[in-house]
């Protein structure tokens, strides 16, 4: 491992993406994640010649690769540190293309934990002009065009104790403030808005006692009326529950970001449970109808029930389901597994 590494330089990377196009062909090795597989597939998107992804070929030209140190994106022999930037932050950008780049970026932010890299924010700012627009507001999902109570049932992070994934307990708060239940947050005054972030700041005290108003007051990315957010966490489910297919589909048609993002309101606003939690030697065992893997374990590192270097699997019935972001595997969707104690 170099004991140093240089400062980031994602705009170096930019430019080494877009002087590939003009290679006979391409194969692209990368990680299993949504912000990966969206970026390698616009990449083949413009590609003239036959190109292809693997998640496992070493003799590929193009290669992203995630290290403890950050991130990396290597074509022949030269090699780019991006540092925490999404690799979907290094494609060029265009209006076809706004979705799922918006979707890989917010999905890294999501699953790493962090804010958006001063690089990422700088390609959105500077698309502006393409209908992407920039606010402060609450980290809760699709605030614009969602009933209150579906953005909080939505809430995986943050999580919100009691209230993320229940129908009930999200309309009773809202209701406890005077809240109507169909409200959108755009439409509260800002008395209610206060009393509203308050009451999930006490709530998710009781899980980490330091959580302050400003720890739930975030960048929010816009598109149109498409939340980058409720895009991150629909495809992290999709990738979970179907495989990498949905994302290559995405990449070349956003028109179907709607269609899908709307399937996901319809399973989650049905809520959903986190019931027993049990370690063996290779997984944390969650009894959970949240048939997401990777969204379990974004919901239980805030609880710190769980570690992120080992697999969530869902007990379902008999079955110990798990998604291939977890395992090495050639399937995809949720993958049955043995567990050992």
């Amino acid at each position: 491992m170099e004991n140093f590494i240089k400062e980031p330089t994602p705009e170096e990377a930019k430019k080494l993406i877009e002087s590939i196009n003009k290679e006979e062909s391409l194969c692209i090795r990368i990680p299993y994640n949504v912000d990966a597989i969206l970026a390698a597939s616009l990449i083949i998107k413009y590609m003239e010649s036959p190109s292809a992804i693997s998640f496992s070929s070493s003799n590929c030209e193009l290669e992203f690769s995630e290290k403890e140190e950050g991130k990396f994106v290597r074509f022949k022999n030269t090699q780019v540190f991006i540092g925490n930037s999404s690799f979907s932050s290094i494609i060029p950008i265009t209006t076809e293309d706004i979705l799922p780049i918006l979707t890989g970026i917010s999905s890294s932010v999501v699953l790493e934990r962090r804010n958006f890299s001063d690089w990422e924010l700088s390609i959105m700012k500077n698309s502006e002009n393409l209908g992407i627009t920039i606010e402060k507001n609450l980290k809760i999902p699709s605030y614009h065009d969602a009933p209150i109570f579906l953005s909080l049932i939505e809430s995986f992070d943050p999580y919100i104790p009691t209230v993320t994934g229940s129908r009930e307990n999200a309309i009773a708060l809202i209701n406890e403030i005077g809240i109507d239940e169909l409200s959108k947050l755009t439409e509260l005054n800002e008395g209610a808005l206060n009393t509203l972030i308050f009451k999930i700041v006490s709530l998710i005290m009781k899980i980490n006692p330091k959580v302050t108003r400003d720890d739930i007051i975030t960048d929010r990315i816009f598109y149109l009326n498409y939340d980058s957010l409720e895009l991150a966490f629909s495809f992290i489910y999709f990738l979970d529950t179907i495989g990498s297919k949905i994302l290559v589909d995405f990449a070349l048609n956003q028109s179907i970001a709607r269609i899908l993002i709307n399937k996901f309101r319809e399973i989650i606003g049905k809520g959903f449970s986190i019931g027993s939690i049990t370690e063996d030697k290779k997984f944390f065992i969650v009894d959970s109808n949240l048939k997401s893997p990777t969204l379990l374990q974004l919901i239980l590192l805030q609880t710190q029930k769980v570690r992120k270097d080992k697999p969530i699997v869902i007990k379902d019935g008999n079955k110990l389901l798990t998604s291939r972001y977890f395992i090495n595997t050639e399937k995809e969707g949720l993958i049955e597994v043995e567990g050992r104690d």
